[in-house]
């Protein structure tokens, strides 16, 4: 081929770009390649051979991508049935492969867990919290006087130099509960008898009151919520007082406690209680038939309460019966 074209005008033309460089573009001339003139005597140019064409190979037909499976359906396995064309089955629910549980804890559905792998240590399991209750020495005292004794102990007595124990007689028919002793009293902290208290106008009224009703004085013991004299109480000590005073009745065993006066009312049975709305009827505290009346101290000198207590509360609890005169 070099010897039948003339290739001086490409040379031409590529010396001119290369000396231009790659800034700009060489725009000559058109050229064309021209036949080299025959020479006299010299032997034909024999045609080329015809090149055949190159078979070009099938282009393998692309297979079409798989839909992405949402994130949110469970995983096909298998050994799931797969699903019906037919018109009848496009209505009916196709039924899905469970998904397999990786906890550990339930069988797999590609063979049985290995138990020893799955099973927590039972070191490794967290140990069930133990709650100790706070326990007091009167709680486990087997008679009232070591129940006395073992409340000295307690932290709300600990200054106290004298504590009012109950007087009366074992298993009274009725039991006074009074809140504490009152500073004008003090002196009687220590009485080994009722004689002290009735002796008082406060325990004179009490005790015709209550003799009207067929109970002798003799049948009535007197105990104290806090005691010693008056002191105000927070909350958290009105809750150990309680669990003394359930303690203090079960050697006591008294038929039907009576508390005098509001506070006490709900010191004793709480504050979800009404003492007006309450007052008179008959409540129980700790297995102890029990009944609230107004303040003594201010009934004896006030004839309003006295007939209250006599017209209403008496006879609203039906714990008590009138005696015939």
């Amino acid at each position: 081929m070099a010897d039948e074209f003339d290739f001086s005008e490409l040379r031409n033309y590529l010396s001119g770009q290369i000396d231009l460089g790659e800034a700009e573009l060489l725009l000559d001339e058109p050229w064309t390649l021209t036949r080299k003139p025959a020479v006299p005597g010299a032997p034909a140019a024999r045609p080329a051979a015809p090149v055949p064409p190159r078979p070009v190979p099938p282009t393998p037909t692309a297979a079409p991508a798989a839909r992405p499976m949402p994130r949110n359906l469970p995983p096909q396995f298998p050994n799931s049935a797969p699903a019906s064309t037919a018109p009848e089955a496009a209505s009916a629910p196709i039924p899905q492969a469970p998904i397999p549980d990786t906890t550990g804890f339930a069988p797999s559905l590609f063979g049985a867990v290995d138990t020893k792998a799955s099973a927590i240590s039972a070191a490794n399991m967290p140990t069930a919290r133990t709650v100790k209750r706070a326990t007091h020495a009167f709680e486990s005292a087997e008679s009232l006087d070591a129940f006395y004794e073992s409340i000295k102990g307690e932290a709300l007595y600990a200054k106290e130099t004298a504590l009012a124990r109950y007087v009366g007689p074992a298993k009274p028919k009725l039991l006074f509960l009074l809140p504490a002793i009152k500073m004008a009293e003090a002196a009687n902290i220590s009485a080994t008898s009722t004689d002290a208290f009735f002796g008082t106008p406060v325990g004179q009224m009490l005790s015709r009151l209550f003799a009207s009703l067929s109970i002798e004085q003799k049948d009535i013991g007197i105990t104290y919520f806090f005691k010693s004299t008056e002191l105000p109480l927070a909350p958290l000590l009105e809750a150990a007082l309680r669990k003394m005073l359930t303690k203090e009745l079960s050697f006591i065993q008294p038929e039907i406690m009576v508390t005098f006066g509001q506070p006490l009312f709900y010191q004793v049975f709480g504050k979800g209680k009404n003492f007006d709305d309450n007052a008179g009827t008959a409540m129980d505290f700790s297995g102890t038939k029990s009944v609230a009346l107004v303040d003594p101290y201010l009934m004896v000198n006030d004839k309003q309460m006295k007939w209250l207590t006599w017209k209403v509360h008496i006879p609203r609890s039906g714990l008590f019966t009138i005696a015939a005169k």
